[in-house]
């Protein structure tokens, strides 16, 4: 995932500012509740699926075979999805993308309810930013270019603001879009006003309740107020392991890519079948919960945290490592920065029980950042987000989660350094 496939809007005009300004406080306040509802449907679809219909049916949780039918009735969507205009639009491994045109929402948006409802390894993020763009869109119908790209990338991003539970998160990758020349300068104050109005109808204003906010957080970590030289080493080695296993994860990822664009159709029943093996071995051989290896992997984070095994520690990295770079690849839709932060958590306990004197929130700030990092290509937005979902253990924590996302993009760049000259190699 990166930012170079970003399509650039063009700036906004100084004296259209005021104009843009006020629109962006609508399309704030349209993109979040959009995107709330989004997360409702699939939230209360994942708990019918997965808890009510099994409890239903006298099954004690969701069994393998159980999540395996789920998965297999989300490729039959999927496939269907791909007859619409737009075949589902681009995979998960190509970026962020703000110009999905209208005609291939439908197709889009329906093949990432059917991959996330069905319990695929991917978060929400990217079928919440085309939500956002198509408002943009819909709200620029008949206007110039310039305005209904600028609208579109600012629905973009009030719509994903939604579901960090934390407005500066999302003002930060914004702030690297800049930087790098993925988007226009003069786009920062509109979207920061988008930001603003999206937060507020998620957390409600004059006593009026707001929809409600979906943070991503890492729960049932210790406390850390003093950094210690012995984490502090511990840390880097963290985020050296949690960048590789990211890497690795995206040219595993990338690997199965390559074979679905040959079978496409095949390969994305092939990526229901593996995560289907993954979840069996997990339940038989470990008594995993489903969710250690589905979904996004927010949910999962407090049984994670909570592992003691570290047999059953490795698998989880393992398995959903192998889960997430099949879907990545397979053809599902959704994005991969929940899954990925998910994987740093893993290796910060891995770390901790391999390492029992070394504090494991430490480690797993250093390792989220670090496996956002060499996901995104965005060290300053995810040693943010590394700061802030272990933000509840203490400040000290903040220069493990920056430490962990140089470490993340160094070893990214490293590797895509590597596979380019490989590929020159062997087109001589």
């Amino acid at each position: 995932m990166s930012t170079e496939t970003s399509t650039t809007p063009t700036a906004v005009a100084p004296q259209q500012l005021m104009t843009v300004l006020m629109a962006s406080v609508l399309m704030g306040i349209l993109s979040a509740i959009v995107a709330s509802l989004f997360l409702l449907v699939v939230e209360k679809s994942q708990e019918f699926l997965y808890h009510d219909m099994p409890h239903a049916m006298g099954l004690e949780g969701a069994p393998w075979w159980w999540a395996g039918i789920i998965l297999g009735i989300a490729a039959v969507i999927v496939v269907f999805a791909r007859t619409l205009p737009g075949n589902t639009g681009k995979g998960p491994l190509t970026g962020f993308h703000f110009d999905t045109p209208l005609k291939f929402v439908p197709a889009v948006i329906l093949a990432a309810l059917a991959s996330l409802i069905g319990g695929v390894a991917l978060g929400p993020e990217a079928p919440l930013i085309v939500l956002g763009t198509t408002l943009g869109a819909l709200f620029t119908i008949g206007k110039p270019e310039n305005s209904r790209k600028a609208m579109m990338f600012i629905g973009g991003a009030a719509a994903i603001g939604a579901v960090f539970g934390n407005p500066f998160i999302t003002g930060f990758m914004i702030l690297e879009f800049a930087a790098l020349g993925a988007a226009p300068a003069a786009l920062l104050l509109p979207v920061f006003t988008a930001l603003a109005s999206s937060y507020i109808v998620s957390i409600g204003i004059w006593q009026i309740p707001g929809l409600g906010v979906h943070s991503l957080t890492v729960p049932g970590l210790p406390a850390y107020a003093s950094i210690q030289a012995g984490d502090l080493l511990a840390g880097l080695l963290i985020a050296l392991v949690a960048a590789v296993v990211a890497v690795l994860t995206r040219k595993g990822g990338l690997g199965v890519d390559r074979i679905a664009k040959k079978w496409p159709t095949l390969m994305l029943f092939g990526a229901a079948l593996i995560t289907t093996i993954v979840l069996l071995v997990g339940e038989t051989v470990f008594h995993l919960n489903p969710n250690q290896i589905l979904f996004s992997g927010n949910d999962g984070m407090p049984e994670l945290i909570a592992q003691t095994s570290l047999a059953a520690v490795i698998f989880i990295l393992t398995g959903k490592s192998i889960a997430f770079a099949a879907a990545l690849g397979g053809g599902f839709r959704g994005g991969p920065i929940f899954p990925a932060t998910f994987l740093g958590v893993a290796v910060g306990v891995l770390g901790s029980l391999l390492l029992p004197d070394a504090n494991v929130s430490a480690l797993a700030a250093a390792g989220i950042a670090a496996s956002a990092a060499a996901f995104t290509k965005l060290p300053a937005t995810s040693a943010l987000l590394g700061a802030l979902l272990i933000a509840g253990t203490g400040a000290a924590i903040a220069p493990f989660a920056i430490f962990g996302a140089v470490i993340g993009l160094l070893t990214r760049l490293l590797t895509d350094r590597r596979s380019e000259r490989a590929t020159v190699q062997l087109d001589a």
